[in-house]
């Protein structure tokens, strides 16, 4: 992963201001995306602040000192690391020292701390905004307004165009998600709970290396409640299955979504689905380079409503994906963005009607210069389970 992080740490500094000799973050995938590490820190606490101050050659980390373990482990040099914070670790012969030392009180502390250890340059420090402003306001404070630059723009730049090694991680992801769906096809049986079908899928997550961030089975009525955790409901024949799971993968993450029936669907079942499929392949013959977002969101809409679903609404029909499950652009009615080659996009038409059934279909995407690339690979069929 550090050689990974080393190219997109060179793209954003091409895409940079030259005067621009070091860039820090405060925001977690912006953390990963320049340094390669992704911390277990950030899901046990959100508002936990962890910082990377990255040059074109080298990265140092401000972490808490329960974080900086695993982050010595991926750094493989203590002195890189900078902590702040009460937390203690036994350290044998040989081993990293620093660690014996008390850490600083807070992160602003050790933050300087971190920026005194990087050594005086000439150049310009770019800070990133896009998790707050405290990072910025601190950096004007210790170095002058004059020395300091906002470089968000720029970040999101490189960000938005996957490289080939950020691509393998989000196919990575997404085939252990469909890997978990091909599963549930093999095994599923009329009388599971759905507690038993995302057992299945998160089995194959975990087994993969993968870490599960969310994995949705929903029956039944239950499949109109969008975004809910999986329970104990027998699911009965006859009933709508809608599953949308995802998993990260060295920090990238994967986002699909299919229908299944146990046993024959009805054609109120099929009908539905054929509308909704219907809008995604229509929506993924659009992509190409230099369409706008919110041109794919509407003709997705049109041709759900075409199809069968005339009283058809949605917020978006798509998102962005990479370092966030929700990524720039989003696919709406007013997120203008132009597509670009090398963008991912996961691509939706779900439909929720409360007291019935839920239904969606959901495939991730790379941009091409022709049109796309699936990373999504399984059938988007209704799938039917006996």
């Amino acid at each position: 992963m550090t050689q990974l992080a080393s190219e997109l740490r060179g793209k954003f500094f091409r895409k940079a201001p030259d005067d621009i000799a070091l860039v820090v973050s405060s925001d977690t995938a912006n953390k990963a995306y320049l340094s390669g590490y992704v911390s277990m820190a950030h899901d046990l606490a959100p508002s936990y602040r962890s910082a990377v101050l990255a040059s074109r050659e080298r990265v140092s980390l401000v972490v808490s000192a329960a974080d900086a373990g695993p982050a010595f482990e991926f750094l493989g040099e203590a002195g890189l690391i900078h902590r702040y914070g009460e937390f203690y670790f036994e350290v044998v012969e040989n081993g990293p020292t620093d660690f014996l030392r008390p850490a600083e009180r807070d992160f602003a502390e050790a933050f300087k701390q971190a920026m005194g250890a990087v050594g005086p340059t000439d150049g310009l420090i770019g800070v990133d905004r896009t998790n707050d402003d405290f990072l910025w306001n601190l950096c004007r404070e210790f170095l002058g307004e004059s020395r300091v630059v906002d470089v968000t723009r720029y970040l999101g730049a490189a960000r938005a165009i996957k490289s080939p090694g950020e691509v393998a991680h989000l196919r990575e992801a997404t085939r252990l998600v469909e890997d978990g769906f091909r599963k549930i096809v093999e095994h599923a049986r009329s009388g599971m709970t759905e507690i038993d079908l995302a057992a299945m899928i998160t089995e194959v997550m975990v087994a993969g290396g993968a870490v599960p961030r969310f994995v949705s089975v929903t029956s039944g009525p239950r499949s109109a409640l969008a975004d809910t955790y999986s329970t104990r409901r027998v699911i009965a024949k006859g009933e709508t299955i809608r599953i949308d799971a995802g998993c990260t993968v060295e920090g990238y993450w994967s986002d699909m979504a299919r229908t299944f029936v146990f046993g024959e669907p009805d054609t109120r079942q099929k009908r539905t689905y054929a509308a909704l499929l219907a809008g995604l392949e229509e929506q993924l013959a659009a992509v190409r380079p230099g369409v706008p977002g919110n041109l794919l969101f509407d003709i997705a809409m049109n041709a759900v409503r075409s199809n069968g679903l005339p009283h058809y609404k949605r917020q978006h029909c798509g998102h962005g994906i990479g370092l966030r499950s929700y990524d720039s652009p989003t696919i709406n009615a007013t997120d203008t963005t132009v597509l670009l080659e090398g963008m991912c996009l996961c691509l939706e038409t779900p439909y929720y009607t409360l007291g019935l059934d839920g239904m969606m279909v959901e495939d991730t995407i790379r941009v091409t210069a022709a049109g796309y690339e699936a990373i999504t690979t399984l059938s988007r069929e209704l799938f039917v389970l006996s």
